[in-house]
Formats: C-alpha cells, structure tokens, sequence
C-alpha cells in the first residue's frame, strides 16, 4: 500500500539545495512516487510519496541516511508515515 512521508530535515535550505541533486536520482531508482519540500525557518520540511513503508524504510536506512550523514544532517526525529487509500498520478 502506498504511503505518505512526512519529515523535518534539521538543516538549512541551502545545505539542503546542495544535497537535493545527488539524493533525489538515487530515491527515484529505489521508487520514489514524489517528493516535495518547503522551508520551515531555518529547517525544511518534506513530504514523499512512496509505495510502500517496506519501499521507503529501504531508502530510508541506506542511501538516505549515508546522504544525510555525508553531509552532517542529523537524523529526522520526527519522521510519520502514513497509508493512503490512493496516490494517482497526473
């Protein structure tokens, strides 16, 4: 089933600009539906759409988490996962 993700990256826009290119092609391959994010402050919050939490958990521990270590984000600590009953695309 697929899901929504909802997470606050602790980092600013433009660490978080810098690191966008090289993340996104790699979340794309492991399935990523969409990806979508905003400024909160100084932070950004994000919202994914994936097709499964099996298929976002994968992501999560491995390429993402390696990025964001990488590049010296700490972890989300606030990261909710939600089931859809539908995420069509346009």
């Amino acid at each position: 089933m697929a899901v929504m993700v909802t997470l606050t990256l602790k980092t600013d826009p433009q660490t978080y600009e810098n690191m966008h290119p090289q993340m996104l092609p790699m979340a794309r391959a492991a399935g990523l539906i969409f990806h979508s994010s905003y400024a909160v402050g100084n932070e950004v919050a994000v919202v994914d759409f994936w097709p499964s939490e099996d298929t976002w958990n994968a992501f999560a521990s491995g390429p993402l988490a390696e990025g964001m270590k990488g590049a010296g984000i700490a972890l989300p600590d606030d990261i909710k996962v939600t089931e859809l009953l539908k995420a069509d695309g346009g």
